[in-house]
């Protein structure tokens, strides 16, 4: 997440009696931190050092070691410490169940990623790196050697943590450095050519919204998805009142992003939407089609795509290699129960009751799918492919990922093949795929 300033102009009137002049002063929110709460004091981090938040509750115990490690956690197949910042600061805590959810801060340092349990996670605040104040005793129950410094923001004083000292191995003097002077705004009116120069507030909202998302959503914006997130702020700027267009908690981030999906997530395809997608999907007389679907989830995507593909392919072998990181979704959805809800008149011939009365499909349909437990991020043993379906996952990706996974793509896909993302995903421009577009749908092809 890069750091980018924001420069706000204030006007202050000026109280003098024989003058009706205004002094500005120009402020720099050059700074972002996650903020938390220990035993009902305020602390926050820096948000360059946050990968994300999460509520956990099942840790590994591993043996022999200090009273603050609560054990081993497993992070998307990334085993990472887990270390309760009260027991480390001596904070009185409540004996805690095994199964109890945890608020938990994931952060790197060093290359090295640790999770980090405390009270509760409040939101994220940008301010001006000048507003820091020197640490010192007073503000907190911690050692002084933590604190990187003391912030006040909307009347609130945060204990501003130093986590490459608490957790890092390797700490180098440069790390200690002050702020060259050079860097502080000037505490002076700015020219009008200078005022000319500053970002309008919107770009400075977008700029704070993209850097915030990842660490409330796991949300990675990229040329995959940027061009929505900005057209998102309009919509957004229209809801929000002044002052409140950033994101400062999960639910803001989620309330963002509620727009994003792709249409009939989580459900039985519409018949308008399958309709669509078969008409993106070339023609195709193989005697056998590969179809790779990452992110199917509990199986209504891969199912969707199954009846239509039959449909559309009537004379072919069709294979869909059915992926998702998420083992419980995926274990169950080889048998998914299909509520009646969901069943239109394109599925029904190809579903079959139980004795329970639950629909499911009939094994001709099933036989189609591999549903896999698998992370796209890893090594993707498929064969060539047809088709791919990663409707919304490149998003969810880092964006060295995100290039990695379309590499991948690239490398996998047939030359006559098709890719659908999400749709409010798109390809990078100028990275060698052609876009085609069906409605409000688009798929990509190699150049």
């Amino acid at each position: 997440m890069a750091s980018n300033e924001t420069q706000i102009t204030e006007v202050k009137e000026n109280s003098a009696p024989d003058t009706e002049l205004k002094a500005e002063r120009v402020a720099v929110i050059d700074y972002k931190m996650v903020t938390f709460a220990l035993a009902g004091k305020d602390y926050a981090i820096d948000i360059m050092q946050v990968k994300e938040i999460a509520k956990a509750g099942r840790f590994t115990y591993v043996p022999n070691t200090s009273p603050f490690v609560l054990g081993v956690y497993n992070l998307r197949g990334d085993i990472i410490p887990i270390i309760d910042l009260r027991i480390f600061f001596n904070i009185p805590v409540k004996s805690r169940e095994n199964d109890a959810l945890e608020s938990m801060i994931i952060i790197t340092v060093e290359e090295q990623t640790f999770g980090i349990v405390v009270d509760s996670i409040d939101k994220v605040v940008g301010i001006s790196r000048s507003s820091i104040q020197p640490p010192h005793p007073i503000f907190g129950d911690i050692n002084i050697k933590y604190i990187h410094g003391v912030v006040e923001n909307q009347g609130r004083l945060y204990i501003l943590l130093d986590v490459r000292r608490i957790f890092g191995s390797r700490i180098s003097e440069e790390t200690k450095k002050s702020i060259d002077p050079e860097d502080l705004p000037e505490e002076k009116s700015a020219p009008k050519e200078k005022a000319l120069q500053l970002k309008s507030s919107a770009e400075l909202d977008i700029s704070f919204i993209k850097d915030t998302l990842p660490a409330l959503s796991k949300f990675y914006v990229s040329p995959v998805n940027e061009k929505w997130v900005s057209e998102r702020y309009n919509s957004w700027r229209d809801t929000r009142s002044a002052g409140e267009m950033q994101l400062s908690s999960e639910d803001d981030a989620k309330k963002y992003l509620e727009t994003f999906f792709s249409p009939d997530t989580g459900n039985l395809w519409s018949d308008a939407y399958s309709s669509a997608i078969g008409t993106l999907l070339p023609q195709n007389q193989a005697k056998q089609i590969n179809v790779w679907n990452i992110g199917c989830g509990k199986g209504f995507e891969s199912y969707s795509l199954a009846v239509l593909l039959k449909e559309k392919y009537p004379n072919a072998r069709i294979r869909i290699y059915a992926n998702d990181s998420d083992l419980l979704s995926i274990s169950n959805a080889p048998m998914l129960a299909i509520p009646d809800s969901q069943i239109t008149s394109r599925y029904k011939p190809y579903l079959v009751q139980g004795v329970g009365g639950a629909w499911t499909f009939n094994q001709q349909i099933r036989d189609m799918i591999l549903f896999e437990y698998h992370d796209c991020t890893h090594q993707n043993a498929v064969p060539n492919m047809d088709i791919i379906i990663a409707r919304d996952v490149l998003s969810f990706l880092t964006p060295e990922k995100q290039n990695a996974l379309i590499a991948d793509f690239s490398e996998k896909l047939k030359g006559n093949g098709i890719i659908i993302l999400g749709q409010n995903e798109a390809m990078p421009q100028k990275s060698g795929w052609v876009r085609t577009v069906q409605g409000d749908i688009a798929g990509f092809g190699k150049e």
